[in-house]
């Protein structure tokens, strides 16, 4: 896997993220909406998406229902970003059920497991 995906609406994030990201060998594309991200997938398909989980507009859930129903997307693992404290809450069962969970508030350490499982 070397090509991940940011969707964020926060953009301070999405730089933080990425640097992170590429610091560490990985190609990184930021977005910043759902919209945006569908349009991309379609054109590149990525090897890792790190969703937010709560966006204005498209909503993490929904984007993720949006990309699970595209060929391309059907198999990308989305893992979910989040800054709620009840990570149970953000990962629900069904069609917007992520791969997995990373919480925001666990910063670089956390994020950077996850990612590596998925590698």
């Amino acid at each position: 896997m070397n090509y991940i995906m940011l969707i964020d609406d926060d953009e301070d994030m999405l730089a933080l993220t990425g640097r992170w990201l590429e610091k560490a060998g990985y190609r990184v594309s930021r977005v910043t909406s759902g919209k945006e991200a569908l349009s991309l997938i379609s054109e590149e398909r990525p090897d890792l998406i790190l969703l937010d989980y709560a966006m204005p507009g498209m909503s993490g859930p929904e984007v993720l229902k949006e990309i699970r129903s595209l060929p391309q997307g059907a198999n990308i693992p989305i893992l979910y970003r989040t800054g709620m404290d009840d990570t149970d809450a953000a990962n629900p069962e069904g069609e917007y059920r992520a791969d997995g969970i990373v919480s925001k508030a666990e910063g670089k350490p956390a994020l950077m497991k996850a990612v590596a499982e998925w590698s």
